[in-house]
C-alpha cells in the first residue's frame, strides 16, 4: 500500500504560494522613493524653532535650546534626535534617533517637539 501525503497538484500549489508570500515580503522591504523629503521641525510652546531638511545635510547639525531646560538637538543626514536635556527623566533622550515620517519626540518639561514631515506610506491603522 502506496499512499502519499502529497500529490503533484498539492506540491505545486505550495511551492506558488511560497514564491509569492516571498515576493511580497521582498517588495514590502525594498521601498523605492526617490522623491522622499525628510524635513524636521522643532516646536516649542507651539511656536516654530528651527524646520531643517534632513536629506540635504552634509555635515551634523546641533541645536542649543537655552530656555528654562538647556538642551541639545542633534540633525544628521536623515534623522535626528535630543542629544541632551537637563529635564529630570531624560524620556526625551531615551526616545533615540527620528528617521521616518510621523515620527516624534517630545519634552514635556520644556515643551519641546521634534516631529519628522515628509512622504508617509505606511499605514498606522485600519479601521472598518
Amino acid at each position: 500500500m502506496n499512499t502519499r501525503i502529497f500529490k503533484i497538484g498539492d506540491k505545486i500549489l505550495i511551492v506558488s504560494i511560497a514564491i509569492i508570500v516571498v515576493i511580497l515580503m521582498l517588495l514590502k522591504t525594498v521601498e523605492v522613493n526617490p522623491d522622499k523629503q525628510l524635513t524636521a521641525v522643532i516646536k516649542q510652546n507651539g511656536n516654530l524653532i528651527k524646520q531643517i531638511n534632513l536629506n540635504d545635510l552634509k555635515n551634523p547639525e546641533y541645536i542649543h535650546l537655552n530656555d528654562g531646560i538647556n538642551q541639545v538637538i542633534l540633525a544628521e543626514k536623515g534623522r535626528i534626535r535630543f542629544l541632551e536635556s537637563d529635564c529630570p527623566n531624560q524620556t526625551c533622550v531615551k526616545t533615540g534617533w527620528l528617521t521616518k515620517s510621523g515620527d516624534k519626540a517630545v519634552c514635556i518639561p520644556s515643551k519641546v517637539v521634534i516631529t519628522i514631515a515628509g512622504y508617509n506610506k505606511q499605514v498606522d491603522i485600519f479601521s472598518y
